[in-house]
């Protein structure tokens, strides 16, 4: 809920001024459509691979639809050896059937499979007689109990559901192992409603303000996914994804759109960084990101750029107390980009620190000028990760993109189904949700998997520039994944 509040915040300020999320209408077509495709990184409870799966296939496209999606999606009713029967079902491909006639008035709704808490409870009372107390032992899972114990609660429910309804043998065993399979794992159909509108709102809010919705994701230190992957997400839906800068970064991550790069525009001072195209918004790393920055330099920064955005860095160094180490780590990630002629030059620069005693001091001891090494892309991405934690600037493979001319870019590579190219890109941190990893080039990122038959020595680093061979698969439900059977270090 907190990033559903903070993107509404952003929303009124930079869009409709009014807008509340109970306004949010629960019937948008875009909205339906990116639900259905399973667009939903940052989504509440849609986001791993495998929930992305499950909303293609049940075509999922309302809070109804993500309730089933989000109750199937756990391990009792994908594993009850009903899984893909019931997605047949859902899509109006099967006809219903039920294991027992006794069945249908409780499982009719869910296409004859158990995916409700309550359900459970009902199956156990008013099919196998059990009492309340054993029925309330099912829901919440036998594993608890000793293999005696579940001996004879599997005999009492085996017998009851032949006793009071004429169950064969073979149909109350069944009926056993599928509410064994969802015991202690399956989801209260009210908490399902409840989680099931907050990703609704959520997805609303993507489709709709992606910007604000993934800044306010970021704000909340992310969601399922690594923080780089939001960013990566941001850039491949067009965004600008920046570090910290001094002059528009707030303590969090932070977004500037089209109205406040008119009016800081018009307020330019020497030195200030250019605004790339007025049209996408641009969406900024916090201060507070910046290793063994202090809060209190933080706050100095902001109190002091309220006045005026700072101009240079002896701008900044003679209206903010700051020390050696904390101006050092904000040239090198990129934090006074545009207020001086590289960072490498204001690392020069800023080496009067240490012998000025103070930051404040060296604002005015600026000494002669001092010989400056050439720039290099490595040194600007090493100093990211290591005052970051990834490299924010660029991604990694523009490092050899002078290898890359005939590799296929990731947004383009599902075109070439089933068919064989290379691409290259850089293994981005953190879990895809299932098998596989996400590769990225910085415009988009796609999921790739390692085919079994390359040895257990082939690793993929993080962050390392890699070409990968292999085949662009697609599932029938329509995911994608890069299936890779060769990787070459670049």
């Amino acid at each position: 809920m907190t990033v559903l509040a903070d993107t509404a915040a952003l929303g009124r300020a930079t869009h409709d001024p009014d807008f509340s999320l109970d306004e949010i209408p629960m019937d948008d077509a875009e909205t339906a459509v990116n639900i259905q495709n399973g667009e939903t990184i940052g989504v509440f409870q849609c986001e791993s691979s495998g929930a992305q799966r499950t909303l293609r296939q049940l075509r999922a496209k309302n809070v109804a639809d993500l309730a089933v999606a989000n109750a199937f999606f756990k391990p009792g009713p994908a594993t009850g050896g009903m899984a893909k029967a019931f997605v047949r079902r859902y899509r109006g491909e099967e006809q219903v059937s039920f294991l027992h006639p006794s069945l249908e008035p409780i499982l009719g709704p869910t296409q004859g499979v158990l995916l409700f808490q309550e359900q459970v409870l009902r199956v156990a009372t008013e099919v196998a007689g059990l009492n309340w107390q054993e029925a309330d032992h099912l829901r919440r899972g036998m594993s608890k109990f000793r293999a005696r114990e579940m001996s004879t609660m599997r005999l009492s429910f085996v017998t009851g559901c032949r006793k009071h309804h004429a169950f064969k043998p073979e149909q109350a065993e069944t009926l056993w192992q599928q509410v064994m399979a969802f015991a202690g794992y399956g989801f209260n159909q009210g908490h399902a409603t409840a989680y099931a509108d907050i990703s609704y709102r959520s997805a609303y809010l993507k489709t709709h303000w992606p910007a604000e919705f993934l800044c306010a994701r970021l704000q909340d230190h992310g969601g399922f996914h690594h923080p780089a992957i939001y960013m990566a997400e941001a850039r491949r839906l067009r965004m600008v994804a920046r570090g910290p800068h001094v002059n528009f970064s707030s303590r969090k991550f932070s977004l500037i759109n089209k109205k406040q790069k008119t009016e800081n525009g018009k307020r330019k001072t020497r030195g200030q960084p250019s605004i790339p195209n007025p049209q996408s918004p641009i969406l900024f790393m916090g201060l507070g990101q910046v290793r063994d920055l202090r809060r209190k330099s933080v706050q100095g920064i902001l109190v002091a750029r309220e006045k005026r955005p700072f101009s240079d860095l002896r701008d900044l160094l003679g209206r903010v107390g700051l020390q050696k180490k904390e101006v050092m780590h904000l040239v090198q990630c990129g934090a006074l980009d545009g207020l001086g002629e590289s960072r490498a030059a204001m690392l020069a620069e800023a080496g009067g620190v240490a012998r000025a005693g103070s930051a404040a001091q060296m604002a005015f001891d600026f000494g002669g000028e001092t010989a400056v090494l050439p720039e290099m892309l490595a040194d600007r991405l090493d100093w990211e990760t290591h005052i970051l934690g990834w490299p924010v600037s660029a991604n990694p493979i523009e490092l050899v993109k002078d290898k890359m001319a005939d590799d296929v870019p990731l947004r383009y590579v599902s075109r070439l189904l089933n068919q064989k190219t290379t691409v290259a890109g850089v293994r981005l941190p953190g879990w895809t949700g299932g098998s596989g990893f996400f590769v990225g080039d910085g415009d988009s990122f796609v999921i790739a998997r390692l085919d079994k038959r390359l040895t257990a020595d082939v690793k993929v680093k993080t962050w390392q520039p890699v070409r990968l061979g292999g085949v662009w698969r697609q599932d029938e439900w329509g995911g994608g994944w890069f299936m890779v059977d060769k990787v070459e270090q670049l």
